[in-house]
């Protein structure tokens, strides 16, 4: 991180017609690209390649290939590109259905399989060539006494550009570079595990928040990017980052370059009339001594930062604001992973189940420690997340009471799903979903379940494990 504090933190703010002469005229207006990219480097370019959706949820590819382009002409002997998706999905099965690989080698650059994925179909690999495979794809490094597992190719490139989609974010109000870099890292070391601390209150303090703020920091602390690209020509707005029901595109005609990540992230928030100085990932960002913070002292060119005036419509606020038809949210106290966690399964369940939810009965949604009661006894109640779980266990909906003649019968009662996990991951609430429902109920949901094709969780946990 030494580099940061020695080069003076430049920011480049552009408007065009077109999102590639944006990008042009902010590696002029930085000096050139060849003022960061040498003759004979290697340069990896750390995008946005979250699922199997197109553009706003992953980077347009239009922008990469002029990145591409750019550093070939600056004289790169080789180009990287790559990330890690979210959770449940594989770089190939991504790349198979949008054409990323060979769109990337026409361009003379390469996608790099990060999760090693194009050896899953596989069956004949030894446990040594499994092993060797790892250990040569993999180097294991050690940040305030937590390891993680990083890609070699990464850490083994001369250069990294990191090329982010601004979007929208439920949790840090929009997707910045500093967290695109966290997905160098495999998810399982993207995980936060929850940890109470004796005498401190989980809930009241975020801890969870907090903790995945440190980790976030201690991944990007492993490789600086050397330039830096917040695409916010398109923002996607109301519902994101994923693309959703109520999700929005909106034209700004604004790209941001730089070669600082924090005065990048930093100068993005004001375009966007947030306050950065309170925004918790840029002042503990500070505080670790990363990057500029300090607008007086970066260096901006372009347009006038106080000419700029952006209004966004950031995520809703409250979980009960997602208005999912036929489904009520009854909240307890909860950390920001689990509100996280349910606002993407909301979102979800209102994109993909609209027309199964029209014909199912009501549904409860239950969430946090001690949530409020059900709506109704007959619902559906769907208990998300351990606190949930935990604290209603002794509640009544969770038993049938049935009287007859001779006795009274109790039984627990089918109409209750929990999805478990603090906070549980999406892909195994669909999967329990779908085995909860009978496929007759739930066919958009089904034909999401077969589409996004969960069979490969197992095979990323083994070979991400490590």
């Amino acid at each position: 991180m030494e580099r940061s504090s020695l080069e003076q933190s430049e920011v480049v703010i552009t408007r065009s017609k077109t999102p590639l002469e944006g990008i042009s005229n902010g590696f002029e207006k930085l000096g050139g690209i060849s003022k960061y990219i040498k003759d004979g480097d290697q340069v990896f370019i750390k995008f946005n390649l979250n699922m199997l959706e197109g553009f706003p949820t992953n980077t347009d590819f239009d922008i990469l290939g002029k990145v591409i382009k750019s550093c070939k002409e600056a004289g790169a002997k080789k180009i990287y590109l790559g990330g890690f998706p979210f959770n449940g999905n594989s770089i190939k099965e991504i790349s198979d259905a949008l054409g990323i690989d060979s769109y990337f080698k026409a361009l003379g650059a390469e996608l790099a399989f990060l999760d090693n994925s194009t050896y899953f179909n596989q069956d004949k690999i030894s446990l040594e060539q499994l092993q060797k495979i790892k250990n040569d794809s993999f180097s294991t490094i050690e940040i305030n006494d937590i390891q993680f597992k990083i890609p070699k190719v990464i850490l083994d490139s001369d250069k990294l550009i990191s090329v982010n989609q601004v979007n929208v974010n439920p949790l840090f109000k929009y997707n910045l570079a500093i967290l695109n870099s966290y997905s160098m890292v495999p998810n399982k070391f993207q995980k936060i595990k929850k940890i109470v601390q004796e005498g401190k209150d989980y809930f009241a303090l975020d801890q969870y928040k907090q903790d995945l703020i440190a980790n976030i920091l201690n991944v990007y602390s492993i490789k600086e990017p050397d330039i830096i690209i917040n695409d916010l020509f398109y923002v996607m707005e109301r519902a994101g980052p994923c693309i959703y029901k109520d999700s929005k595109l909106k034209k700004t005609g604004y790209v941001i370059v730089g070669n600082d990540t924090v005065a990048v992230d930093l100068v993005t928030l004001n375009i966007l009339n947030v306050e950065a100085l309170s925004h918790e990932l840029i002042m503990q960002a500070r505080e670790r001594g990363f990057g500029n913070t300090d607008l007086s002292k970066i260096t901006i060119h372009g347009e006038k930062l106080k000419e700029i005036n952006i209004n966004i419509e950031e995520c809703v606020a409250k979980l009960t604001d997602i208005n999912v038809k036929n489904v009520s949210v009854m909240q307890g106290q909860i950390c920001s992973g689990c509100r996280e966690s349910a606002y993407h399964l909301l979102n979800l369940m209102k994109t993909r189940m609209i027309k199964d939810l029209k014909y199912l009965s009501s549904h409860s949604f239950l969430i946090g420690k001690n949530p409020l009661e059900p709506n109704d006894m007959q619902d559906h109640m769907i208990v998300f997340g351990d606190c949930a779980i935990d604290s209603t266990r002794d509640r009544d909906f969770r038993k049938v009471t049935k009287e007859t003649k001779r006795k009274i019968i109790v039984k627990w009662n089918k109409k209750v799903l929990e999805l478990a996990g603090c906070p549980p991951d999406i892909p195994s609430c669909i999967d329990k979903m779908v085995k909860y429902y009978k496929k007759g109920d739930i066919p958009l949901l089904n034909l999401y379940y077969k589409v996004t094709n969960h069979k490969n969780r197992k095979t990323l946990d083994s070979w991400e494990a490590l």
